[in-house]
């Protein structure tokens, strides 16, 4: 049992190597429910913004954007930013202060990416939530995981992705497939995915 889970460990870093150099394939066959990437970055819960309005230090802050997607801001109390891009929010943010400050000045800087996670949980030696610097193989979400365990049942790990409507979609992939040599479904995992591996 030991020699059998240190030969699937070796034979997964074998695959993994090979699989780096290939390039990320999206699920399929449903390419309507791929997320849409933003040209920019997208704000989210937890990440750290400077918020600097121009000859204004007093109300030029440094704040987090908390679960509820808002970040407070002198003057003007509660802004939402989650969803938002750094550019739209520093216009809201101008408009608003327009009430106090004439023909503000407004830039919006983020400081800390905190938002981009992913969960995985079921038969990975390593369950937990990782955070990822944006679009990643599964191959790399497996292997943030420790791996799968001996339990694992490798033909049938479902990803859980949360649509611009709010819906969820289950996908379930052949990982076994993977690993042995089928890149086609070395699918991308986006930021806010769930992995589940029964």
């Amino acid at each position: 049992m030991y020699s059998k889970k240190i030969f699937r460990i070796i034979h997964l870093g074998l695959i993994l190597s090979f699989l780096c150099s290939c390039a990320m394939k999206n699920l399929e066959p449903l390419p309507e429910s791929k997320p849409e990437i933003a040209d920019t970055y997208i704000i989210g819960p937890e990440d750290i913004l400077q918020i600097h309005v121009w000859k204004q230090e007093k109300i030029s802050v440094t704040v987090p954007v908390r679960s509820d997607g808002k970040i407070t801001v002198p003057l003007i109390k509660d802004v939402r930013a989650a969803g938002r891009t750094p550019d739209t929010l520093s216009f809201e943010i101008a408009a608003r202060l327009k009430n106090y400050i004439e023909e503000p000045t407004v830039t919006v800087i983020v400081e800390a990416i905190n938002s981009l996670k992913i969960s995985v949980s079921g038969n990975v030696n390593s369950p937990g939530v990782y955070k990822v610097g944006g679009v990643v193989s599964l191959t790399v979400v497996i292997s943030l995981a420790g791996g799968l365990n001996e339990l694992a049942n490798d033909k049938q790990i479902r990803i859980i992705r949360r649509s611009q409507d709010g819906t969820e979609n289950i996908y379930q992939i052949d990982y076994y497939a993977v690993i042995n040599g089928d890149i086609n479904k070395n699918v991308s995992i986006y930021p806010g995915d769930s992995i589940i591996v029964p």
